[in-house]
């Protein structure tokens, strides 16, 4: 998928501008590329990703540190993530051959080409919305994947069939290395941390949503059944980190709309301050999601107040899991 990308961006890249591109897959992150502008040879680092989403530009500020001369390509970025790297002066170059580069006296900008379509995971089990929510289970307990396959379908709260396909996809990935038939090693834990953000935005998401309901009185005297429901997004952050006073909340629940009228006294309200989505992991006594899904949240969500505290979640709750 990477290959592409870089090819179908450098050849768009050449037909709107007329510069030439040089690629070469070895050396550091996802390899160097070589720009001729103008009789002058200008070298980057490059970064590549099928899309580019708010949780990402803590990973892409961090590689800015190491590597001054970075250029991120990608599929597709967002208008919003686009500005956000023009006012830190990060170089980016789409697919679609729209590219921002501001460096050493060179200064390009391209904005007017339409976003490609973007290729799904070309049947990837482990990408799925069943196989996220295997993957949900095993980015938080790294020992799971040597489980035998019907006690990790069960933790994972899925059939059986799913987990030899999640396997699979893992592997072809390059997340699991195997050391025999039955024993697996990790590999960047922390890439597929963020793969599963990027895929939970689009892929699952968007079929949890239920519905929105008005906040009445304080919020933290909602006296919920914590393993039928519990909060996630800035509530739950501020539960966890005392450092977030939140300004929007956010529920997950296996409780009806009637339960919840009824249990919690919320209020049906399409306008309302509380967004509710189903709960698909098993809960334990807490009173907030599992911190993995708070951090994914609060980048979803984007905001220094929330990425401050999403970085405190993740040194504290996520990182030594990885």
């Amino acid at each position: 998928m990477e290959q592409e990308i870089i090819h179908i961006a450098l050849e768009n890249l050449r037909q709107i501008t007329g510069i030439e591109a040089y690629w070469q897959e070895k050396g550091p992150l996802d390899g160097v590329l070589n720009l001729a502008v103008n009789g002058q040879n200008h070298t980057f680092v490059i970064e590549i990703k099928r899309e580019v989403r708010t949780h990402q530009l803590r990973q892409i500020e961090d590689y800015i540190e190491h590597y001054n001369n970075l250029m991120l390509v990608a599929n597709r970025i967002f208008p919003k993530i686009k500005e956000e790297l023009r006012q830190k002066e990060i170089p980016y170059l789409e697919a679609n051959g729209n590219i921002f580069l501001k460096k050493e006296g060179l200064f390009l900008f391209v904005d007017t080409q339409k976003p490609l379509d973007i290729e799904k995971n070309k049947g990837n089990r482990a990408f799925t919305k069943t196989g996220l929510k295997v993957l949900f289970y095993m980015l938080q307990f790294k020992e799971a994947i040597n489980l035998n396959q019907r006690e990790l379908a069960e933790k994972a709260d899925v059939g059986l069939g799913n987990i030899p396909q999640v396997i699979d996809g893992l592997k072809e990935t390059g997340y699991l290395i195997p050391l025999n038939n039955k024993t697996y090693l990790w590999e960047n834990r922390k890439a597929l941390l963020d793969r599963w953000i990027a895929e939970y935005i689009t892929v699952l998401r968007p079929k949890l949503v239920k519905e929105r309901y008005a906040l009445k009185g304080n919020w933290q005297e909602i006296p919920f059944d914590n393993q039928k429901t519990v909060w996630g997004g800035e509530p739950a952050a501020d539960i966890l980190t005392n450092h977030l006073r939140p300004e929007k909340f956010l529920i997950y629940t296996r409780e009806n709309r009637m339960d919840l009228i009824k249990n919690y006294r919320l209020i049906p309200d399409k306008n309302g301050e509380i967004e509710v989505l189903d709960m698909f992991w098993q809960q334990n006594e807490s009173k907030t999601a599992p911190p993995l899904l708070v951090y994914a949240d609060l980048m979803l969500e984007g905001g220094k107040r929330n990425k401050e505290t999403a970085e405190k979640i993740y040194n504290e709750y996520i990182q030594p899991n990885l």
